[in-house]
């Protein structure tokens, strides 16, 4: 006799139950139990994946190799968050707008992973649509001298009674990855939005510009030893970059590891002008 956990299900849902409310749990398509304390869950697994992994403090979701859901999975979680249900997203004000991502690494960890491509965060936050000036729809960062997140799209969900917005980082602070930001909205609801923030490996050989870029591993050791010595040597308050990559580390294979000392004063200014401000481990932290 099979053993039956008390979480479960008791009997799969009709077929009709799957067009009826779903999980609330973001990333579960499952229709709703809609008995006992599982009214907003398919079960009371879910209710505690649910309040436990989306409460305050807590850090964006993240996925290496992508999040993998279409548009509706996240429209319903973003639905639900209105609604007062829990998620299991949390809310990080700011988190995509407050300064770069590579300098936020209490948010983002950096550390790519070996044979990863591409790598996803969902995060709540109240809408922050790029500005509006004209023909450009931008929002600048404080912390970069580029123009910051360029809203590329807008797209007119009503199916889901909402907007999603596209956004690029512009420029690229990076060669060989690609920034980008999505942002759902639910129509006449100012209170929150739902963030998809993407971080994506391209082609090397290629810029963001389609410009053709030396990606060779000397190459790489020549531009960073010009990096290093180009910072200032008179601030003593300082930290040294890391030295070692785990072998499942997947940036080893892309950027060197390098003894680097970097004031902390120092100011960071990524753009195409600077384009490689990290050491060892993807960006200095």
């Amino acid at each position: 006799m099979p053993r039956t956990y008390s979480y479960l299900p008791s009997k799969c849902p009709s077929p009709s139950a799957f067009l009826g409310p779903k999980c609330a749990l973001w990333d579960c398509p499952r229709p709703t139990q809609r008995l006992g304390g599982c009214l907003d869950y398919c079960s009371s697994f879910h209710a505690a994946l649910a309040m436990n992994e989306g409460p305050p403090g807590m850090g964006p979701v993240l996925r290496p190799g992508g999040i993998g859901l279409k548009d509706g999975l996240l429209f319903a979680a973003l639905s639900a968050k209105t609604q007062g249900k829990d998620a299991g997203i949390p809310e990080c004000q700011g988190a995509a707008t407050a300064k770069s991502l590579w300098n936020a690494p209490e948010l983002f960890d950096l550390l790519v992973l070996d044979g990863e491509l591409i790598r996803e965060w969902l995060f709540f936050d109240k809408p922050r649509r790029a500005f509006e000036s004209g023909n450009r729809k931008q929002r600048s960062l404080p912390d970069y001298n580029g123009r910051g997140w360029h809203e590329s799209r807008k797209q007119v969900m009503n199916e889901f009674g909402g907007l999603k917005r596209s956004y690029y980082m512009d420029p690229q602070p990076l060669n060989h990855f690609e920034w980008h930001l999505y942002e759902y909205e639910i129509n006449k609801c100012d209170a929150c939005a739902l963030y998809r923030l993407e971080l994506k490996l391209v082609d090397g050989k290629k810029s963001a510009k389609g410009k053709p870029v030396n990606d060779t591993v000397s190459y790489q050791h020549k531009h960073m030893g010009r990096l290093t010595d180009g910072f200032s040597s008179e601030k003593k308050c300082c930290f040294k970059g890391r030295t070692k990559v785990n072998a499942k580390i997947g940036v080893g294979n892309f950027f060197p590891t390098v003894n680097a000392v970097v004031p902390m004063s120092e100011k960071f200014e990524y753009g195409l002008s600077v384009q490689y401000n990290y050491v060892g481990s993807y960006y200095l932290t």
